[in-house]
């Protein structure tokens, strides 16, 4: 019984050191970002805002689920992007099924947070949806030109997926969806 206490305690203690070590090789908008959420938090709770409150709070938990799913991973921007669009989707998707129904109070309640998760997701030094659609719809343009037979995956192979993101200011995960989004309307 000792032996397996003392292993317990090891073993929390090195997944504590790999949280801290994913938070440090993160990018420093997303540390910013982190930071800004737990100073409005503070806020929050001193104007005793609750709605607000349980929202960051929410927020916070999420990003700390996807720090410990990342392992050590670096996370940036990116990931906090993707982290509250999926949030926000969550939310609408709650906002029909309340709808029908007829939950009104909560239906309020739910675009509420929305748009305190919309006001977090537009701080984020992240590109919208449409300059990426103009980006892969010029990148699509300049390659049908040089090739009227292109596919799918020759699109994909013609983008620098290392330096995309950076230059681009968006995931990988965006642009993929962008280019299968633009393809399809183009062909």
């Amino acid at each position: 019984m000792l032996t397996r206490r003392i292993t317990l305690g090891i073993s929390r203690n090195l997944s504590r050191g790999a949280l801290i070590n994913a938070r440090f090789a993160s990018s420093q908008s997303y540390l910013d970002s982190v930071a800004n959420l737990k100073k409005d938090l503070k806020k929050a709770m001193i104007a005793k805002d609750d709605l607000r409150k349980t929202t960051i709070r929410g927020l916070l938990s999420g990003i700390k689920n996807k720090e410990i799913d990342a392992q050590g991973k670096d996370l940036d921007e990116f990931a906090l992007h993707d982290l509250y669009s999926k949030l926000i989707t969550q939310r609408k998707d709650s906002i029909e099924e309340f709808l029908k129904n007829n939950r009104s109070d909560l239906v309020e309640r739910e675009e509420s947070e929305i748009e305190i998760i919309k006001n977090y997701l537009g701080q984020l030094p992240v590109a919208s949806e449409a300059e990426i659609d103009a980006k892969v719809s010029n990148l699509l343009t300049e390659l049908k030109q040089s090739n009227p037979s292109l596919q799918l995956k020759d699109a994909f192979k013609k983008v620098d997926w290392k330096a995309a993101p950076s230059d681009w200011r968006a995931s990988a995960s965006m642009i993929k969806a962008s280019i299968v989004r633009q393809f399809k309307t183009k062909s």
